[in-house]
């Protein structure tokens, strides 16, 4: 299993992700938020193909929800969440992200 832990930043808001892979590139997902938007989209996620949320460009269930649940286009939330899922799966390494404002 893959634990994520997302700071949104000026919100203040965080969200955990656990994403534990059921079979090949089946993904179960487990989000909590201390966003209500976030919340939203978590309701409409289970369980996800990473091959199609990661590799087939405008068929992300992740983005397409983040789209219609999230206020703002630069919510972290949805990234994260797909980065979850492709550490689970073993289509990347785990490794920490940043963005840094200088």
């Amino acid at each position: 299993m893959t634990q994520v832990e997302i700071n949104a930043g000026i919100c203040g808001f965080s969200t955990n992700v656990q994403a534990e892979t059921q079979s090949k590139y089946q993904c179960k997902i487990k989000i909590e938020s201390q966003c209500k938007h976030v919340q939203k989209l978590a309701e409409q996620l289970d369980e996800v193909n990473a091959m199609d949320e990661l590799f087939k460009k405008g068929k992300s269930r992740v983005l397409a929800l983040a789209q219609e649940t999230l206020p703002h286009l630069t919510c972290p939330a949805p990234i994260g969440i797909l980065r979850a899922i492709e550490a689970s799966t073993g289509l990347a390494l785990p490794k920490d992200v940043s963005i840094k404002f200088k």
